[in-house]
């Protein structure tokens, strides 16, 4: 009986195919990305069902991937690599851009192409952002926002409507030079940015921020009202900024507008690896810890319990954003023909192996991103899978959920349209992650630039200085070791992973000339030396 339900479902497939694509040809595509926000882990079960009703909306009629990786970090690197489809190394963001320290851009359409200005080209999509930006600077210099933007960005990178001022761009190093500049690029609190980007202005209040463009919720209805005979498809950007004002705990959520009474009781313990000693991990590691550690030190433990809550309190602030989107769309038909791309640009290590932030490290807390296709056609009940994504994939994804052609060689990616419509498991085995960024650490601290291979239950990495020297390196098994913990390439039982290491270590490194993640101008190992 099991062998002839498997045999007639095969049969409809393609009909079932068929069918869905001729209901969604030239779907609107909504890319809704949160920022710091890893695949909830280190939780209570049920904690995501009870307190985040809009995942649990999107789940309902979604395609969940529970192996979804962002391809670098930190905030611009990883969102240069998703809206490129290239590593770092040659879309020239590998820093995150700050005031501080000024890095190069996202390069401009003419230069290289991004998602935005090849759906524009291709197609009649209005193509629109809305939110979070942090990969280039204001037109008046640095962080100096005007309404000369909302055009300066459609000129330079082809996304139209844009709402600045950008937000969710500072971090520890800004709120000691600039407290004030620092706390107005919150996304909730005082600053309140994300409510500014979805629904506008909302309050007299003078410590909220102001700004240029139209509101999410007023693009939407405006969509919404029009002839559906008449009005185009969109492709629909929504880049809000949190959970990423985590980064204000415990130095100043205070300052910023939070209020400890309603975060500390979310019922959110330390997690189970934070008391790593990182002794037998590569050597930046601790240099990282130590480094916020002396920026932004704990008094106490209730402090790091605080942290925690805290990250997740954040997450039911924009949460709730999500929901007013989602109700939009609902109240004005637009769900049926739109399918939703959950995301976020990277993780949060949240006091895993006793770290903050999103910089030096590749483990799971840092890499491992949530990753939804929402749409009532093609799910009508939710569906999940252990495919592995990449952000590298996003460009060929949509161009293909869209329908036009490309020249795939101008990409690293590889389309997932064939998961999402349930035509194979999967079409990649593995993922590659790429850090080369900097973050309170001098530019040329040995062993910071990192090359990672997830594969199977596999996690392994490679550290690295760019000058071809410091090589250190990671491997765990994630059935046996999901913390972390255990880096199986260091001390006497290193030689008995070696055989494997390097098998992982030639995978990698393929898989990096073929996608052009090799770092330029140095040596690179063929085989492992370890001590």
């Amino acid at each position: 009986m099991r062998a002839l339900s498997i045999f007639l479902t095969l049969l409809c497939l393609p009909q079932m195919i068929f069918s869905v694509e001729s209901e969604l040809k030239q779907p609107n595509i909504i890319v809704l990305m949160t920022d710091q926000e890893r695949l909830p882990m280190h939780w209570p079960a049920g904690w995501v069902k009870n307190h985040l009703p809009s995942q649990e909306r999107l789940m309902k009629h979604g395609l969940s991937f529970q192996r979804a990786y962002t391809s670098a970090s930190m905030c611009s690197p990883s969102r240069a690599a998703l809206l490129t489809s290239q590593y770092s190394i040659v879309n020239h963001v590998s820093e995150t851009l700050s005031e501080t320290t000024p890095s190069p851009t996202l390069p401009s359409k003419d230069v290289l192409t991004n998602l935005s200005s090849l759906i524009q080209e291709k197609t009649n999509y209005d193509v629109v952002w809305k939110g979070k930006w942090h990969l280039s600077y204001a037109v008046d210099g640095l962080e100096k926002w005007s309404e000369k933007d909302i055009a300066n960005m459609k000129k330079t990178y082809s996304p139209e409507e844009w709402n600045p001022p950008d937000a969710g761009n500072a971090d520890h190093s800004d709120y000691i030079r600039d407290k004030k500049f620092a706390l107005s690029t919150l996304g909730g609190g005082y600053a309140n940015n994300d409510m500014r980007y979805v629904r506008g202005m909302v309050s007299s209040d003078k410590k909220e921020v102001k700004g240029w463009g139209e509101p999410i919720l007023d693009y939407l209805e405006r969509v919404g009202t029009k002839d559906k005979k008449t009005r185009k498809p969109f492709c629909l950007f929504i880049s809000l900024v949190n959970p990423h004002d985590v980064w204000v705990s415990p130095i100043g959520y205070g300052d910023g507008g939070y209020r400890l009474k309603d975060f500390e009781n979310m019922g959110i313990d330390l997690p189970s690896n934070f008391n790593d000693s990182l002794k037998t991990k590569p050597s930046i590691q601790l240099k990282a810890r130590d480094a916020i550690n002396r920026i932004a030190p704990f008094k106490n433990q209730k402090e790091m319990q605080d942290y925690v809550n805290f990250y997740a309190y954040l997450h039911t602030v924009v949460d709730k954003e999500i929901m007013a989107i989602l109700d939009s769309l609902e109240k004005h038909d637009l769900l049926k023909d739109t399918i939703i791309i959950r995301t976020a640009d990277h993780g949060e290590l949240g006091l895993s192996h006793g770290m903050r932030e999103k910089a030096y490290t590749a483990y799971e807390e840092e890499i491992h991103v949530p990753f939804i296709i929402s749409n009532p056609t093609l799910y009508p009940t939710p569906k999940s899978t252990e495919a592995f994504y990449s952000h590298l994939d996003l460009i060929p994804t949509i161009s293909d959920l869209i329908g036009f052609s490309y020249d795939h060689s101008d990409f690293q990616g590889i389309s997932q349209k064939p998961v999402i419509l349930g035509q194979k498991e999967s079409v990649r085995d593995s993922i590659v992650f790429a850090y080369d960024d900097v973050y309170l650490l001098p530019k040329d601290t040995p062993s910071s630039h990192i090359r990672c291979l997830r594969y199977q239950n596999w996690t392994y990495a490679i550290y690295f200085s760019p000058n071809g020297t410091g090589f250190e390196y990671e491997l765990y098994d994630l059935d046996k070791d999901p913390g972390q913990l255990n880096n199986l390439l260091y001390g006497k039982e290193a030689s008995q992973h070696t055989q494997l290491a390097n098998q992982l270590h030639e995978k990698l490194t393929k898989l990096l000339r073929k996608e052009d993640g090799l770092p330029k101008g140095m040596y690179w190992p063929s085989l492992l030396k370890i001590p």
